[in-house]
């Protein structure tokens, strides 16, 4: 902090000793060493204060955030949020159909038929278009009958 080493310390005891004189010079080593033990305590208790009063500001901010929070979280409407977004995908649907546009229809899904009654055809013998010979393509089939 002062960057006093002990040269220094040693002129300033040689100064001290012929200024207050040996006699006295214990009894003022011992009053300015309690001095600067009440300016530390001072200062300790200073911080301490400054500390704590900047503690409570930082509660102060975050209870303050919370209690907004909490305030978000009780306005909560999850039926109203739903209506909402139910009503916006109407309008949505509307809008689309006024300007124009065509509102997409989900495909309706077709089902494939099992033949459950017929039987299963022999393997060697295979039927429908599959069984018909490669040369022959059905529009020469339709001219054979």
């Amino acid at each position: 902090m002062f960057d006093i080493g002990w040269p220094e310390l040693l002129v300033i005891a040689c100064i001290a000793i012929i200024v207050v004189g040996p006699k006295d010079l214990p009894r003022m080593l011992r009053s300015l060493g309690q001095t600067l033990g009440k300016v530390r305590r001072m200062s300790r208790e200073f911080q301490s204060t400054f500390n704590e009063a900047l503690r409570e500001a930082e509660q102060q901010a975050d209870i303050a955030d919370m209690k907004e929070q909490v305030e978000k979280a009780g306005n909560l409407n999850p039926l109203g949020d739903l209506t909402k977004s139910i009503e916006d995908d109407i309008n949505g649907k509307k809008n689309g159909a006024v300007q124009g546009k065509k509102p997409e229809r989900p495909k309706p899904v077709e089902k494939a038929e099992t033949p459950a009654a017929e039987p299963e055809a022999a393997p060697d013998k295979p039927s429908g278009p599959a069984a018909a010979p490669a040369s022959e393509t059905p529009v020469q089939e339709e001219n054979k009958a």
